[in-house]
């Protein structure tokens, strides 16, 4: 996927949970992106905030969002009811930009306008922008009534910058049988059969199903993101 890709699917959202860390903590606010380009994607806020000098000491961030905040319901009998939507998270290193650099930016990104606006009216905004110049991610496209296709969740990882991730899901080893229990109790169409069978990761919801049927502790749990 490209930048302007990635950003497109989180502006659709519009607002999205920022993360960073401070002494072992996770702290967490609502914010929004403000632009992109080849460099990166763009957002701000004051240098004086927790956030802000957070954010310049360990030029880090974790992004997430959800097509629709209101996407839990329940039915007639409290099952959740979950209508096709999708998330988005990126983990990703950060750049802070100087004054100047925004400015001269704005020139010729018409997105970054309104951060010269901010920076003008509210001064501390001067010393709080930053760019995400590195990145990795994931879109988890949900449909667990199968409305719009035969699989639960389609998910898609990305990388811009040259960050590297690992592929979603358990890992089936040389242990395996063939003996089909896994792909008989996976509800998400995630197995194929093979020598050895093998997890489907833009299928898998990682739901541990698998893991717990297989008679020969062939599989694996899944690797960290």
């Amino acid at each position: 996927m490209t930048v302007k890709e990635i950003y497109e699917m989180f502006e659709a959202i519009g607002v999205l949970t920022f993360s960073t860390i401070h002494n072992g903590e996770v702290h967490s606010r609502v914010a929004h992106f403000n632009g992109y380009d080849e460099n990166g994607i763009y957002f701000r806020t004051m240098w004086n905030k927790p956030y802000g000098r957070q954010l310049k000491a360990s030029k880090k961030v974790t992004v997430c969002g959800i097509t629709d905040s209101r996407i839990l319901g329940h039915d007639e009998e409290g099952v959740p009811d979950f209508p096709p939507g999708y998330t988005i998270r990126l983990i990703g290193e950060v750049r802070h930009l100087e004054e100047n650099e925004v400015r001269e930016l704005a020139k010729t990104n018409k997105d970054l306008e309104l951060a010269v606006y901010d920076m003008d009216k509210y001064p501390a905004m001067k010393d709080g922008n930053f760019v995400i110049y590195k990145a990795k991610g994931e879109i988890f496209d949900y449909d667990f009534e199968c409305t719009k296709r035969d699989h639960k969740v389609l998910r898609t990882r990305f990388e811009f910058g040259g960050m590297s991730y690992n592929e979603a899901g358990p890992i089936i080893t040389d242990k395996c049988i063939e003996c089909g229990q896994c792909k008989d109790v996976c509800s998400f169409k995630a197995i194929e059969e093979g020598a050895p069978y093998k997890v489907l990761s833009h299928k898998c919801d990682d739901c541990g199903s698998c893991i717990m049927t297989c008679p020969m502790d062939a599989i694996q749990v899944s690797k960290v993101f």
